[in-house]
This record gives C-alpha cells, sequence and structure tokens, in this order.
C-alpha cells in the first residue's frame, strides 16, 4: 500500500511540474494555413493541327424570283462533301482556316408558276473557304464558320428558254465536333447559310440564298 501512495504521489508531482512549464513557456502561437498544393490541370485533347475528311451534304439552294414569272423551284438534295484545314489552339479557344468542298447536282422541278409549263433548277458543285472559331471542352468543340462560297446555277423552261449564272456570296455556319475514343479521328456536323443575292436568269432576278447541312468524318494529324 505504501508503493503505491508513493508512485502515486510522484505521478501527480510530474504533472504539475509539466503544467507549470506549460505556462511558464505562455501560449503556443497558431501555425499558418498552408493550403494543398493543386497541380494545373493538363489539357485533356489537342486540336492544334491539320484536319482532312470527307461526308455528306444535304442542301436546298433557293431560287426565289419574288412572285415574278416564271417562278423556279428551289434545288435540293444530297452531295459529297470534302474538307481541308488547320487548327491553333490557345487554351480553350481554338482557331482555324480551311476550304470545304460540295461534290452534288442538286435540282427541282415546277410549272413555272404557269399551269402546263415545266421549269428545271439545277445548283451544282458549291465550294466555301472560311475561318474557324470555337470552343474546346476537352475532346468536344463547338464552333463557329465565316468566309466566302460560290456555285453554280442553271435553269431550263419551257415557254421562256435557259440560262445560268454563278452565285457568290458569304456563307456563315455553326457545328459540332467530337473526337472518336481521344483519337485522331473525329465526327464533325455543320448547319450552314449562304447569303448568296440576287442574280438574272432568263431576265428575271433570282434570289439564290441557300442552307446546308454537312455530316463528316475527319482525321487528325
Amino acid at each position: 500500500m505504501k508503493t503505491l501512495i508513493a508512485t502515486a504521489a510522484a505521478a501527480t508531482a510530474a504533472t504539475s511540474i509539466l503544467a507549470t512549464t506549460a505556462l511558464a513557456s505562455g501560449p503556443v502561437a497558431p501555425q499558418p494555413y498552408v493550403p494543398p498544393v493543386v497541380a494545373a490541370p493538363v489539357a485533356s485533347y489537342d486540336w492544334t493541327g491539320a484536319y482532312v475528311g470527307g461526308g455528306l451534304t444535304y442542301g436546298r439552294m433557293g431560287m426565289d424570283t419574288n412572285g415574278a414569272l416564271p417562278s423556279y423551284p428551289d434545288a435540293t438534295g444530297l452531295g459529297l462533301s470534302a474538307i481541308g484545314g488547320y487548327n491553333w489552339q490557345s487554351g480553350n479557344m481554338v482557331y482555324g482556316a480551311e476550304v470545304a468542298l460540295d461534290f452534288s447536282e442538286r435540282d427541282g422541278t415546277g410549272d413555272c408558276g404557269i399551269a402546263g409549263n415545266t421549269c428545271e433548277s439545277f445548283a451544282n458543285h458549291q465550294a466555301s473557304i472560311r475561318g474557324r472559331v470555337g470552343y474546346a471542352m476537352g475532346s468536344s468543340l463547338m464552333f463557329a464558320t465565316l468566309g466566302y462560297a460560290t456555285d453554280s446555277r442553271s435553269v431550263t423552261t419551257t415557254g421562256f428558254g435557259s440560262d445560268g449564272a454563278r452565285y457568290n456570296g458569304a456563307v456563315v455556319g455553326v457545328g459540332y465536333e467530337q473526337a472518336i475514343a481521344g483519337g485522331d479521328w473525329t465526327v464533325r456536323g455543320d448547319l450552314e447559310y449562304y447569303f448568296y443575292g440576287d442574280e438574272t436568269l432568263n431576265g428575271v432576278t433570282t434570289n439564290g440564298d441557300s442552307s446546308l447541312v454537312r455530316l463528316s468524318v475527319m482525321r487528325r494529324f
């Protein structure tokens, strides 16, 4: 029993000495907060480089005579597409330039606005050169295009004769491109509008404004 009492007394004395020492040294200053180091995110996909691709288009090439006769039908139909260009990426922004070709022979048939007559419209081989700017989200890219385009139009009618003209004007578009499995192949969709304005066909002022949908498979280098 005496041994237990002596041990307890020694422990109490040691605790008192430690407490007195801590009080004598003053309060411990709080340590400054050091935030954890977070590594900068690494871009998961790089859009910089050249690309080529091919696919399909569907277009409606306007032939609006604004009520004048003969009234030409719009030329519609499918075509084959080819695109080639180059991208530069800075952060999430992607800039580029490209050439797009549309190998097509779209046509339309109507009555010229006069019963018993026949009108045929043709729109062939559209081409454009344009700039592109987009916002990259990893392997996805949303973009807009702006440039200059041209195509060839012709009409054949009964009672009014045949004529042709080349249409030229601005093209604007929006689109989306997605890398396949993060690799060098992408799929791409474009919606484009062509401000071709007016040309004269058989003496009739004919507006050629047009729209086109383009679906492509691309190879990047």
